[in-house]
């Protein structure tokens, strides 16, 4: 199926921020990641930090119990020279801040620091020093811990013992073991980051295919096809994907493609109703029909008749017609107004007939050529008959909800049906309406007038023969003609083209034979269509 524009199949909303896939993954990654590390580096840090200062508790007491241990007997015999070596034995530890030992009476004995040996505590001094071993833990993480050790000897206190433990080690500990923390953290936090993203991109590149392939489908190439092997979600959507395109392009086959771009340009038109409008009706007709139908089977006149309305669509599109239907043997379009051309719809229906009659007789020329060349065809050349009329008909949707046809009804499509008895193989004619309009285009006779079946002996209209194609036209029928022909349109209908209905047989042979078909129409174009264009349709009257 010829596709058509994808600017108008596909929505577009208001313009926003977007988000790709990709990126939405690697911020949730990199969040959670950092957000786990963050806790287990806040965990871990606590934990260790909690270890070292029961460590640093635990030596603590340990040194004030070894002190007291030490002064305990010299503080009875009151050797205040073995109590200082003793304590400036024990400062020379560098978390150690301060000592000091206290007798009985609240007088410092020995201190670390000079000049308060020999002082009295006061009354309150003395009553905030506890009577049982303990430590006093600071408000801030780097202040010093004090603890206090009594001195006993024999049962009995003889004295005190107090040393201050500074932080600072510690703190400078965990610091360090932060900043490693953080570094650690954040080369596992990129690592992982990387290796999520490896793994999105694996991921993630089916669905450029997937996205190429909708493009695809939505432009109405419903021959693409996704090959994705992959054996999890990736996969099943592929072949949910191919499956889709494969109906959908089954069902396309049977709604032409300008109604499909109407209906995507304004979905209004999908409901039901429809409006009255100047409208061109477009009759072709293949002459001789019954005796061909009863003489050959079935499926050799499905494939006559498929090879010339083939042709005919293209040309129909081409110059923006609507293929409303086939019934049996004959085609019919309408065109309304375009945008895309310079003509109104009487001269597009009236150019659409003109180069359907001329691809026929092109097609006829080069299956002659093909002859010749001893290729040996025995397709069943045909001949057509073309009628174009034009009023003001009703265009829209006629049917259900269920099932629509988009569709145009009104008298100038029962005159251009009816007009196919004045029309005969190779001849076009237009009612009155049309061939006042496209006097430029081409020249025409007036034939007599005749009373159409369902039309009263007060109707009676006037048709109009088309004599030839003006010569300022020639040029560019024969480009529209030309490139309605392409190596697909004769692989496509290869078979019956050479008489071999059933078959090629093998595929290089197909392509051979097609491509050499393709050569020959396009010799006959350059050499032939011209003239075949600038020779009258029927014969000027005298």
């Amino acid at each position: 199926m010829v596709g058509w524009r994808a600017s108008g199949m596909i929505h577009r909303p208001a313009m926003r921020l977007r988000f790709s896939i990709a990126g939405k993954y690697a911020a949730l990654v990199a969040g959670a990641v950092l957000l786990l590390a963050g806790m287990l580096a806040w965990l871990l840090q606590d934990l260790m930090s909690q270890a070292l200062r029961a460590e640093l508790i635990k030596r603590g007491q340990g040194v004030a119990r070894h002190l007291a241990t030490l002064t305990a007997p010299l503080l009875l015999s009151r050797d205040e020279a073995k109590i200082g070596a003793a304590l400036n034995n024990i400062v020379k530890d560098p978390d150690l801040s301060a000592a000091s030992v206290l007798d009985t009476d609240g007088v410092i004995v020995a201190d670390s620091q000079s000049g308060r040996s020999g002082r009295r505590l006061s009354e309150a001094e003395r009553q905030s020093l506890p009577a049982v071993r303990t430590f006093r833990l600071p408000e801030t993480a780097d202040s010093d811990i004090v603890f206090v050790e009594p001195s006993m000897f024999g049962g009995v206190q003889v004295g005190t013992v107090t040393i201050t433990m500074n932080q600072y080690g510690l703190v400078l500990s965990m610091r360090q073991f932060g900043l490693r923390l953080i570094l650690t953290t954040a080369a596992v936090a990129l690592f992982v980051l990387l290796l999520g993203m490896l793994a999105l991109r694996r991921t993630l590149s089916p669905l450029q295919q997937v996205i190429l392939g909708t493009a695809r489908i939505a432009s109405g190439d419903f021959d693409f096809r996704l090959r994705l092997q992959s054996r999890d979600e990736i996969g099943d959507l592929a072949q949910a994907f191919n499956a889709m395109a494969a109906r959908t392009g089954l069902f396309f086959r049977y709604l032409d493609k300008g109604i499909a771009e109407r209906l995507a340009r304004d979905e209004s038109l999908a409901r039901p109703g429809g409006v009255q409008k100047p409208i061109s009706v477009l009759f072709g007709d293949m002459r001789g029909f019954t005796p061909l139908s009863n003489q050959h089977p079935a499926s050799e006149v499905v494939a006559i008749l498929n090879t010339y309305f083939d042709l005919f669509f293209r040309l129909i599109h081409a110059f923006d017609g609507v293929v409303d239907k086939t019934v049996g043997d004959s085609v019919m379009a309408f065109f309304e107004s375009s945008r895309t051309t310079d003509l109104s719809h009487a001269r597009q229906a009236t150019m659409a007939a003109v180069a359907m009659r001329a691809g026929v007789k092109t097609l006829s020329r080069t299956l002659g050529r093909v002859r010749d060349q001893g290729i040996g065809t025995g397709f069943l050349q045909q001949e057509f008959g073309f009628t174009v009329a034009t009023g003001r008909l009703i265009a829209g949707n006629i049917g259900s909800e269920r099932h629509l046809n988009y569709t145009v009804c009104g008298p100038a499509v029962n005159l251009a049906a009816r007009l196919q008895a004045e029309a005969g193989p190779g001849e076009v004619v237009l009612d009155r309406f049309t061939a006042m309009d496209v006097e430029d285009l081409v020249e025409t006779q007036a034939l007599e007038p005749v009373c159409p079946k369902g039309f009263s002996e007060n109707q009676k209209v006037t048709p109009f023969a088309v004599l030839a194609l003006r010569p300022t036209e020639v040029r560019r029928i024969q480009a529209v003609v030309a490139s309605a022909f392409d190596e697909a349109y004769f692989r496509a209908h290869l078979g019956i083209l050479v008489g071999r209905p059933e078959g090629i047989g093998e595929p290089a042979e197909h392509t051979r034979l097609a491509a050499t078909l393709y050569a020959i129409h396009r010799e006959v174009a350059a050499n032939e269509l011209t003239g075949i264009l600038e020779r009258p349709f029927r014969a000027r009257p005298e």
